[in-house]
């Protein structure tokens, strides 16, 4: 190994010697100098150059549907020295257009001419720049204008949930309603756009998914898909005993039930254990008819953490004391 490096090391010796006599040293600093003022020259000349631009488009009205897309770009002939060209073309501005004031209910094309893109091209470039062409010189787009009709999004979803779990609520669905676009007919007889269907398997806690919208054919939407959460937490059971009241019982009678009270068994989320209590509940029976032998035994709640219900007891029975 250290044969070779030897060999190459007097190899490169012997070049640099060569090159020494030959006067290439100086050659190359000639060849070096002429480059530069080359490069100097090419960069300080005026020249053309042809750049394509990208084209956004703000201010169109959701109710507007071209034929054609817009073209998403265009070509320009500029003139200046090559060094600011260059600077334009590693740059490459990008030219916005409001159609704000260029899309009207009336009018059925829209039609942007070159001379209305000029100015506006002109303050994108340096000032010692020149606009030679533009190409396309006129962009017409057909368009129409739509009816648009706001409805609510339905969800199709079933779910399976993990043991000790219950779902909290309804699955929320954002945003709960779109805007769609198209012909007075075909909107006439859309009441709401559905989802596609989505299961959701061993539901616990917090779920979200993103879930497409089925929209139907010839409409356009304002949005193609929505977010839809599932709620769910832990439950437990919580168990009451709660006297059995008697309603429309006459001032002169007294009544004795059997039994006298009701055990009730409640479904609720642990989150909310603490806000049921005795006082959630109505339990009572009408007073009798006179051919009635036993009395129904009602129970009512209005606390919205109670899931399910049970009680032992569903009519007792009764004796009158007048």
């Amino acid at each position: 190994m250290k044969k070779y490096l030897k060999q190459i090391e007097q190899f490169a010796k012997q070049v640099w010697v060569w090159m020494l006599k030959k006067d290439a040293l100086i050659f190359l600093l000639f060849v070096g100098l002429s480059s530069l003022f080359w490069w100097g020259h090419a960069t300080s000349s005026i020249r053309d150059a042809k750049i394509k631009l990208p084209i956004t488009y703000t201010d169109i009205p959701s109710e507007v549907l071209f034929e054609n897309p817009l073209p998403n770009y265009i070509e320009i002939e500029i003139r200046d020295n090559g060094r600011l060209l260059r600077q334009v073309k590693h740059t490459r501005p990008s030219l916005t257009i409001s159609l704000a004031d260029k899309l009207t209910k009336t009018d059925n094309v829209l039609h942007i001419s070159s001379e209305t893109l000029r100015p506006k091209l002109q303050d994108l470039l340096p000032g010692s720049t020149t606009v030679q062409h533009i190409y396309p010189e006129v962009i017409d787009a057909p368009y129409i204008y739509q009816d648009k009709k706001t409805v609510a999004i339905q969800l199709r979803s079933s779910y399976s949930l993990a043991e000790q779990y219950q779902l909290i609520g309804v699955p929320t669905i954002t945003p709960h309603e779109i805007e769609i676009y198209g012909s007075k007919q075909d909107l006439k007889h859309i009441a709401h756009i559905y989802t596609d269907s989505i299961f959701v398997e061993n539901l616990r806690d917090s779920v979200t998914k993103q879930v497409e919208l089925k929209i139907p054919q010839g409409i356009r939407s304002s949005v193609k898909s929505a977010q839809v959460t599932w709620l769910s937490e832990q439950f437990t059971d919580k168990s009451f005993v709660i006297p059995i009241q008697v309603r429309d019982l006459p001032a002169s009678e007294s009544i004795h039930l059997f039994p006298q009270e009701v055990s009730i068994v409640v479904r609720v989320g642990v989150s909310h254990f603490a806000q049921v209590t005795e006082k959630d509940f109505q339990v009572y029976c009408y007073y009798p008819t006179p051919q009635q032998q036993t009395l129904h035994v009602n129970i009512e709640t209005n606390n919205p953490f109670i899931t399910k219900m049970r009680s032992n007891i569903r009519e007792v029975e009764y004796i009158i004391k007048r």
